[in-house]
């Protein structure tokens, strides 16, 4: 089967289109997951503001560099479990929004099998690109060393081929996968690596696909920087929350909760339309090389 890559890049505006409640529902979780986030976590992540600001414009030692990684790898290991569940629903939904289109209550959102499968295949790429992106550039590293140590020009220009190499494969490797998440959506089973027989032959359309929508995201993304940049002049955004360090969760929220709540609401309607556009493409692409009906 074949597909047209512009007409496959456009899908998550059509969703849009037949479906603009579903971007509601979407940016409804997105408000929900921030609200959260900040009554959970609104004191280690002033902690972390408040640390990185005060390292701003100075030499920071490295004692101080380590305090702040250790800082930002426990707000990490707080926030990112959340993150990776909020990404799997509204990932699904998106596939859904596509590939099963008649099935659209709730903004095409559940909580079930689909998602613990799109968790499951989005946990195993991810696990598999560190892998490899790690063994690539040892690999680059090593081998312009070995260069290096004959002639440090001949080392450097090695270095910069390879490492150009290993990035070219990297993308080649993102799009042969990149399938995955659609395909284990409609079959229902983790099949993280299905994904290489549907893109076999398809590389450029499906990288050509790929760039034409994060461009529209990009579009999307500056569109909402200028929209939501007089709530964050007006309210401090994410920065005042530097100013709060040591304050308890509920004085962090009192003081700061109705200008971030106003910050969060308009990201998430702009995250919303983000995602539609950069993620269903991959579901339109994966419909047209299945030969699936369009319902």
């Amino acid at each position: 089967m074949t597909f047209s890559a512009t007409e496959a890049a456009f899908e998550g505006f059509r969703v849009v289109r037949r479906r603009p409640l579903a971007i509601v529902f979407w940016a409804l979780a997105y408000v929900i997951f921030v609200a959260a986030f900040f009554g959970l976590f609104a004191g280690p992540l002033a902690t972390v503001m408040a640390t990185t600001e005060s390292l701003e414009g100075t030499q920071p030692s490295t004692q101080e560099i380590q305090a702040l990684m250790q800082s930002w790898s426990g707000f990490m290991a707080l926030a990112l479990p959340l993150s990776l569940v909020l990404g799997a629903v509204l990932n699904a939904a998106v596939a859904r929004s596509v590939l099963r289109p008649a099935d659209k209550a709730f903004g095409y959102m559940r909580l079930g099998g689909d998602e613990l499968r799109v968790l499951a295949v989005t946990l195993l790429l991810g696990i598999v690109f560190f892998a490899v992106t790690v063994l690539l550039f040892t690999v680059v590293g090593v081998v312009a060393g070995l260069a290096g140590q004959a002639n440090t020009g001949v080392g450097i220009l090695v270095g910069v081929l390879l490492g150009l190499g290993a990035a070219a494969l990297l993308i080649w490797l993102a799009v042969r996968l990149s399938l995955a998440v659609p395909t284990t959506f409609y079959e229902k089973r983790i099949s993280p690596f299905a994904s290489f027989g549907l893109t076999k032959g398809h590389v450029l359309p499906l990288l050509g696909m790929a760039v034409i929508a994060f461009i529209m995201s990009m579009l999307v993304g500056i569109l909402a920087t200028i929209v939501a940049l007089p709530v964050t002049m007006a309210t401090g955004g994410l920065e005042q929350l530097a100013a709060l360090d040591g304050q308890s969760t509920a004085q962090i929220l009192q003081t700061a909760g109705a200008g971030l709540l106003a910050w969060g609401a308009i990201n998430a309607i702009f995250s919303a339309l983000q995602l539609a556009v950069i993620y269903a493409p991959f579901s339109a692409a994966y419909r047209e090389l299945k030969g699936l009906p369009h319902e």
